[in-house]
């Protein structure tokens, strides 16, 4: 399965907040006001995985809440089930 639709399974779409070598950028919004920032990246035959929680203060103006995951490395075949793992179920998430 791609990339993009993995994600999308758990409430996540592509985001055009930055750019990132080598890299896919997702988003989801949580019905609590909680952004998920979600960065995908391809280095070499492995995947790096960032994920984290923001809050929009105003528009534009984003502050990094609670923990997120930092550079979590994988084999490119270990990235699907990894994520469908870790990226819990969203209740109530806009779309």
């Amino acid at each position: 399965m791609k990339l993009t639709e993995v994600v999308a399974q758990h409430g996540f779409i592509p985001s055009k907040l930055a750019e990132i070598n080598n890299a896919k950028l997702y988003s989801r919004q949580n019905i609590d006001g909680v952004t998920e920032l979600l960065c995908v990246q391809k280095i070499g035959n492995v995947m790096r995985v960032d994920r984290m929680p923001l809050v929009e203060l105003s528009p534009g103006i984003l502050l990094p809440i609670g923990d997120g995951i930092s550079n979590q490395v994988l084999p490119r075949e270990d990235i699907e089930h990894y994520l469908n793992t870790t990226l819990a179920p969203i209740q109530g998430a806009h779309m």
